[in-house]
């Protein structure tokens, strides 16, 4: 019985190749982007769960007024014994170093000072050394795989050998080596030196007041992660840092553990580690990719109903030779769901043939593990229920029917049943033109993001960071020298942090505050030429003088216009004013217009420039169409001061762009599956077209006998499904304003959702549809009337 079933089922799909087609490439589709975004979405919400006692880790944040910041006083490090349900505890300072291996230099910009049980707390896989002893002695360090090989060419090689670092200054010996930084962890790193030695040059004094650390708690061995044990940890721990900073000027705060497996996707500090994601932009693909399933197997559902409407007779000759009604429903689930499994054995290779480029598209590097039990299970499940779904209606609706009413050849599909088709059909569209408007919304904003006036000019401008290989002072007024010199460098300027990624703040008071409240301000160290250099514009008074380089006695600040609001008073007024950065008293002498140095889901926020000659950051200006010239002129003067030491650089619009990758990825994202929604929908509406002509074959054949014209015959059939395609509008353009409405409300500046948007977004829905179904009906209107007539 099942090999005639089979039989059976290769038969009609053979006899139906179009349908068939039309149903496995749909309904494959959608399963190839329901695993996509199960792939992506499972690697993010992965972060740091490879930890195996990741349930009963935390991170410090703290709330500074109201600035939240992943950065912590250094001395959350050393409370010992001090609280019970805390065991294990562990900070890490990000640094930058010159290293040198042997006879060569590396600029390392991924390297972590550690506390000596980093190793223990976290448990990256260590390929050679003792992670309880690789950090303890003061001049150790643990290097990853990849690092290893680089300086020495293996990882055997690696162990116990020397390293330099900052020009020979410290000389550091190799006791540990991790295997590569897994991927889903928020730390990433490239080496990782012991933190005693930072702590030997920090005044102890400042271990409660200064932002400097990411503090880490394991809780103790039986202490479970209960909510009333993470409060009460916390509020021992403000208690702690209340008594420790009673009667000194230091900052309140308010401070929090964050769940260690949360740190990835529910980030949103300041001075936090590059390269978080986003819980909402998870949930936002997750519903995508319910989504789409159900989009396919919509039309999957539809499709299959337009196949079956045609084999009515042969339902009809099998139950006159006695063929049962469960035999029948059997039969057509059987087919259905072998198609559904078609469609999925066409779409697991469609994701393989995809995944490279969705690679890129995510900068992830996913893979397709098919021995892995979840995916399986979720795959099949959804296959099966498609399957099924698609096969009951024609098979408890077929098998129930009359034979003699069949081949007397009566109307088999009443019109019942198409409120229900219409209607998934309408709820086709719409999930499709919400994701057609989202995608324009959201292409918009980013442009929006990418050509709004910032403050400065972005374009042309090179930075090159600075080593700490000697005195900066020196180092900086050499080279300040030698680019004055160049005849390809234009303006040029050293300052302390890039405009981009000004994330440390400072109390900032002046005459007249109330004594109650706290304001904390970016502070930035720059030059007489900073303001030409970035060409920001003066809002009154004026910028340093030409030559001024600033020195360590004198102080007198430039402002933004954010500044001077929170004074109480306009640029021209504040002029002149005291104000005081961390108790350092000075006046103001210039108020520069705002500009944005965090990214725009932010407004701008507080910030204060100081004159000094010595920084991290060379930026310079090339000639626009000269960046080539420029880089290489730039570092040719970069290795007259700094002789051999790894020359690097890179672009302040490319960090900018870089600030909104995530929106970047989502806007491209959200385009590939709003065309592949549109795609299948347009597949469910074809199949709802050749239903519907399909049943009113008949009609059409006498309205042309009664000499009705092919176009009024178009017209009739069409206006139908544009009726459709107007209602699935109507409930689309509510939903996707409320949508984009929330998504753009994390944005301090953005776009407005014009009339416009949702015209266009309706216009390409309807042209879209007509272009789907004119095939369809087109062909019905020229059909022979007699030969429709004869053989209905």
């Amino acid at each position: 019985m099942f090999r005639n079933y089979f039989r059976s089922a290769f038969r009609n799909i053979r006899r139906n190749m179009l349908f068939a087609a039309l149903n496995i490439f749909g309904l494959s589709i959608g399963l190839a982007s329901a695993i996509l975004i199960f792939l992506w979405v499972r690697d993010e919400l992965s972060y740091d769960r490879f930890n195996p006692n990741a349930a009963k880790i935390f991170r410090l944040t703290a709330q500074v007024k109201d600035i939240p910041t992943a950065a912590n006083p250094a001395a959350f490090g050393r409370i010992g014994n001090a609280i019970p349900a805390i065991g294990r505890v562990t900070r890490i300072q990000a640094d930058q170093k010159i290293i040198t291996a042997g006879d060569r230099k590396f600029d390392e910009r991924h390297l972590y000072h550690a506390d000596t049980n980093f190793l223990l707390l976290f448990h990256y896989p260590l390929l050679r050394g003792d992670r309880t002893t690789a950090l303890t002695a003061p001049n150790s360090v643990v290097l990853t795989a990849s690092t290893a090989i680089k300086y020495f060419g293996s990882v055997d090689k690696a162990m116990n050998n020397p390293i330099f670092i900052d020009n020979d200054s410290v000389t550091a010996k190799v006791t540990g080596v991790l295997q590569d930084i897994p991927a889903n962890s928020h730390l990433q790193f490239d080496m990782l030196l012991p933190i005693q030695d930072m702590d030997d040059a920090t005044d102890p004094s400042h271990g409660w007041r200064f932002f400097d650390s990411y503090v880490y708690y394991e809780l103790a061995g039986p202490v479970s992660p209960t909510p009333t044990v993470i409060r009460t940890v916390q509020r021992q721990l403000n208690d702690m840092r209340a008594r420790a900073i009673a009667g000194t000027p230091a900052v309140p705060a308010t401070f929090s553990l964050q769940p260690l497996t949360d740190i990835h996707l529910r980030s949103r500090f300041t001075i936090d580690l590059a390269g978080m994601g986003d819980i909402q932009y998870v949930r936002i693909f997750i519903l995508i990719a319910i989504l789409i399933v159900i989009i396919a197997c919509i039309n999957f559902i539809n499709l299959a109903t337009a196949v079956a409407g045609t084999r009515a007779k042969e339902v009809g000759l099998r139950k006159t030779v006695g063929a049962l009604r469960y035999q029948l429903a059997g039969q057509f689930i059987g087919e259905s769901v072998l198609l559904a499994f078609l469609a999925l054995v066409i779409a697991l290779a469609l994701v393989a043939v995809a995944l490279p480029f969705f690679n890129t598209l995510t900068a992830k590097s996913i893979t397709l593990n098919l021995l892995d039990l979840r995916l399986v299970i979720s795959v099949l499940a959804i296959t099966t229920a498609a399957g099924l779904l698609a096969g009951c209606y024609p098979a408890f609706y077929l098998s129930s029917l009359d034979p003699i009413r069949i081949l007397k050849g009566n109307t088999f599909f009443p019109g019942r049943g198409s409120w229900l088709r219409n209607g998934l059909v309408i709820l086709q569209f719409a999930v499709s033109v919400v994701l057609m408007i989202s995608t324009i919304i959201v292409g918009h904003q980013l442009r929006y993001l990418h050509n709004r006036d910032i403050g400065f000019d972005r374009n042309d401008l090179l930075y090159i960071p600075l080593p700490s290989i000697g005195d900066r002072k020196d180092d900086a007024r050499a080279l300040r020298s030698v680019l004055s010199q160049s005849s390809t460098t234009g303006h040029f300027t050293i300052i302390s942090d890039l405009p981009t990624d000004l994330a440390g703040t400072r109390p900032l008071s002046w005459p007249g505050m109330d004594n109650n409240s706290m304001v904390l301000c970016h502070y930035m160290n720059v030059d007489a030429n900073t303001l030409k250099t970035f060409g920001m514009r003066m809002a009154a008074g004026h910028f340093y003088p030409p030559g001024f380089q600033g020195n360590d006695s004198i102080y007198d600040y430039v402002v933004n216009e954010t500044t001077v609001r929170l004074m109480g008073k306009s640029p021209e007024t504040a002029v002149g004013s005291r104000i005081a950065v961390r108790g350092l008293q000075g006046a103001i002498i210039g108020v520069v217009r705002d500009f944005n140095f965090r990214p725009v889901h932010q407004a701008v926020e507080p910030l204060v420039m100081r004159a000094y000659p010595a920084g991290y950051y060379a930026v310079v200006r090339a000639t626009a169409g000269q960046m080539r010239e420029t880089v290489s002129a730039v570092q040719r003067c970069f290795e007259k001061v700094y002789g051999n030491t790894p020359f690097s650089y890179g672009f302040i619009d490319q960090d900018l762009d870089h600030l909104y990758m995530a929106e970047s990825r989502m806007g491209s994202l959200l385009s590939v599956f709003s065309v592949l929604a549109i795609l299948i929908s347009c597949l469910g509406l074809f199949g709802l077209a050749a239903f519907t002509t399909q049943r009113r074959t008949r009609e059409i054949g006498v309205r042309k006998v009664l000499g009705a014209a092919e176009i009024n015959i178009v017209a009739l059939l069409t206006k139908e499904f544009l009726g459709l395609v107007a209602l699935a509008l109507l409930v689309a353009f509510p939903l996707a304003w409320y949508f984009m409405h929330q998504w753009l409300q994390g944005f301090v500046y953005r776009v407005d959702m014009g009339a416009g948007v949702f015209v266009v977004a309706g216009g390409l829905a309807i042209l879209i549809a007509f272009s789907t179904v004119s095939f369809q009906t087109i062909r019905a209107a020229l059909a022979n009337p007699v030969r429709s007539l004869r053989t209905e």
